[in-house]
């Protein structure tokens, strides 16, 4: 599972690794980002962070907004900001790393989301010094937990896909009744005919 999704942030806006991990750790997540990233810093890849001591990630790139094709944006991107952030999170926990950077982002740093071409500004009352007690771990849940969330609740309305193995069985099973049922067919024919 691949979910995709942007910021359009103001470059001189954006806050050091350190500060982020910090205003993250309001809310109850310790994460710890790798040493020499930061948010002004085109990845273009994977950025390996760990959350409460769990290892997960996120594709990371940037990109300024005057490199992107004015009609691919939505209305008011250019007056959100510069900078694009561009996130991928893949599977659970990654997705829900993601969603708390983002959340943190839009609060502190009043960075609007861009998500299938829809433009979500932040709130009035955000910017620095904005609150974050409605996205503590005590009232929403760890991304850990959250994640098991989602993988349980996939887990209870999609059954499992069959292993390549099971599959190999399973059609090896099916090739050797169709040929016991005609080679049963046969072998009735020619009693049939031998009792005639």
């Amino acid at each position: 599972m691949s979910v995709d999704s942007a910021l359009i942030v103001r470059k001189d806006a954006l806050p050091t690794v350190a500060q982020l991990a910090a205003d993250i750790a309001e809310t109850g997540v310790a994460m710890d980002f790798p040493a020499g990233f930061a948010l002004d810093q085109d990845v273009g890849g994977w950025v390996p962070v760990v959350v409460d001591g769990e290892p997960s990630g996120f594709n990371y790139a940037v990109q300024p907004l005057s490199g992107v094709d004015p009609a691919d944006l939505p209305e008011g991107a250019t007056e959100a900001g510069d900078t694009l952030l561009s996130f991928g999170g893949q599977g659970s926990l990654s997705a829900e790393t993601v969603l708390l950077v983002q959340l943190v982002m839009g609060r502190r740093y009043r960075a609007s989301l861009l998500i299938e071409d829809e433009l979500l500004p932040p709130e009035d009352g955000w910017g620095p010094g904005a609150p974050l007690d409605d996205l503590h771990v005590g009232q929403r849940g760890s991304p850990a937990k959250l994640a098991g969330e989602v993988e349980a609740r996939v887990a209870r309305h999609y059954p499992p896909l069959p292993t390549a193995r099971q599959t190999m069985v399973k059609d090896l099973v099916k090739q050797l009744v169709v040929f016991a049922i005609v080679f049963g067919a046969l072998g009735g024919f020619y009693l049939w005919s031998q009792l005639r």
